[in-house]
């Protein structure tokens, strides 16, 4: 009888360790993936924003016959005016909306993101003008002459660019600079010359149209800062600067009596600062690492 006790006794506490046993083998928690976010893969959005372009340039005018001399009842004699009008002074240039796309490519490594990027945008930003004045003497009985010149620099119709980028994450921030080639379509620009009476030449404004549209290529560079405030979706600030170099065109400029009062070249240098809020839809979204 007490060997059959002990028998059973033996069992049931066999039997309650497996079962304890069983339940802690069941109560052991699995590994769960974890999302690690990434900026690599593709990336797709739009901008809007601000910029300006405080435009400088030049104008140089070949010999002129602004005056003429009378001496009655003798025949008028020109007086020639050497060229060299100088540098004009911008007027602090002009400002516009822009707005459009951008399509690009991130590769991150550890904290670094590497990546190339092109955008578009239209504008209705128009460049900056400039003035310079000159008042030409005459010899006896001859009255001066003061010319006034304006050259405006056309517009910008659209601006396109194609830039690589480089930055460092921050949690889910990343701060990049970047840079590379432009191109932009600028339209003609004009010259306008006002000048005082002479004795043969009356007063007057006269405009030249000094070309059509143009399309130039220049460099820009800028930075910004991206937030990637959903695993596909991010909001960035960016910041650039870009140049398209000088554009030189001869004018000229008739007199109001069939002949031409002036001929001259007008240099400008177009530069446009940037400002825009961008959104981007990334294709990928955060990658799922397996423990």
């Amino acid at each position: 009888m007490r060997i059959a006790a002990i028998a059973g006794s033996a069992l049931l506490f066999g039997v309650v360790a497996a079962n304890a046993a069983d339940i802690a083998v069941k109560a052991r928690p699995m590994p769960v993936a974890a999302q690690v976010f990434s900026w690599t893969g593709f990336y797709v959005g739009a901008n809007v924003g601000g910029a300006w372009s405080p435009s400088s340039g030049s104008s140089d005018f070949g010999p002129v016959i602004p005056a003429f001399l009378v001496l009655p009842p003798v025949a008028a004699i020109p007086t020639l005016v050497p060229g060299g009008l100088g540098t004009l002074a911008g007027d602090g240039g002009r400002s516009g909306v822009i707005g459009g796309g951008q399509i690009g490519y991130n590769w991150q490594v550890n904290q670094f993101v590497l990546g190339v990027e092109a955008d578009a945008v239209g504008s209705g930003l128009k460049g900056g003008s400039a003035s310079a004045s000159r008042t030409s003497g005459a010899p006896l009985f001859a009255p001066a002459v003061t010319q006034t010149v304006t050259v405006d620099f056309g517009q910008i119709d659209w601006m396109a660019t194609f830039r690589g980028r480089a930055g460092v994450t921050v949690d889910r921030a990343l701060f990049y600079v970047t840079g590379g080639a432009a191109v932009a379509e600028i339209g003609g620009s004009t010259t306008t010359v006002v000048h005082s009476p002479g004795i043969a030449v009356p007063a007057g404004t006269f405009t030249a149209t000094n070309g059509g549209s143009t399309t130039r290529w220049g460099w820009t560079v800028g930075g910004g800062i991206e937030w990637a405030f959903n695993p596909n979706w991010s909001l960035a600030g960016e910041y650039r600067y870009t140049d398209f170099g000088s554009r030189s065109v001869a004018f000229t400029i008739p007199d109001g009596l069939g002949g031409v009062f002036a001929t001259g070249t007008s240099s400008s240098h177009l530069t446009v600062q940037q400002a825009t809020v961008r959104v981007n839809y990334r294709f990928g979204g955060p990658v799922v690492a397996k423990y």
